[in-house]
């Protein structure tokens, strides 16, 4: 897979108290220090359409201190670093985001099975074949193998695990290898409302140096993140 190079991205407004300038104004029509040559306008009455004078939007963004953190319930977190969370943190300020889950940290050979298989079940084997790479054909080649002979969803997962341990864990998934200098981590697309924020994320994470390696949907189910730490 081609690990995707950063980019500059969104860079929105620092974080402040002061709420955004709202289209209907106040009954002093005096322009505030902080709006330049604001055009005049009355209370009640909308910004007229002609009206080109340029005005500002103060975006109220979270600090990374507010920015708000959690975990899945089934997520293993130990292989997350406090450092690796931080970065998280000042992406979601950065990106206007007050909150995101991480859906998945650490994961055992037997959960990397289990979550290959219903990656295949909704996605379909191709599409997990184009995400690993070849390394996972034979854990893929065990699941199609087991649906094509009817085999129960625990055995196909079993199956699955033999060969991940047989082609090397952490050469599967980093999830599988967390370590002392990197963190792996997935973030629940579900978790940032609306395409808008999706998009600003997006762009911060690949704009942040020291996100390593970063895949999204549709490639990935969810914004997979290995971070320095």
């Amino acid at each position: 897979m081609t690990e995707p190079q950063n980019r500059a991205g969104y860079s929105p407004a620092p974080a402040s108290s002061t709420p955004a300038t709202p289209a209907v104004a106040a009954s002093n029509p005096s322009p505030s220090p902080n709006q330049g040559e604001a055009s005049q306008v009355h209370q009640g009455e909308l910004t007229p359409s002609n009206d080109r004078t340029p005005g500002q939007v103060v975006a109220n963004c979270p600090t990374s201190d507010e920015v708000n953190v959690t975990y899945g319930s089934t997520v293993d977190r130990t292989g997350i670093s406090d450092n690796a969370e931080l970065v998280l943190r000042q992406i979601c300020s950065r990106a206007c985001i007050r909150a995101v889950t991480i859906s998945s940290g650490s994961r055992s050979v037997e959960s990397q099975a289990r979550a290959m298989y219903e990656n295949a079940q909704k996605l379909g084997a191709a599409s997990q074949r184009t995400l690993y790479g070849h390394v996972a054909d034979r854990v893929l080649d065990a699941y199609e193998q087991g649906i094509s002979q009817h085999k129960d969803p625990a055995q196909i997962q079993a199956d699955m695990a033999q060969q991940i341990n047989a082609a090397g864990p952490g050469n599967i998934s980093h999830h599988l290898s967390q370590g002392s200098a990197v963190s792996t981590f997935d973030v629940a697309p579900s978790s940032i409302a609306g395409d808008e924020a999706k998009a600003r994320f997006v762009r911060e994470v690949l704009a942040d140096g020291r996100v390593q390696r970063f895949f999204q949907p549709p490639t990935d189910p969810g914004y997979h993140l290995e971070v320095t730490n």
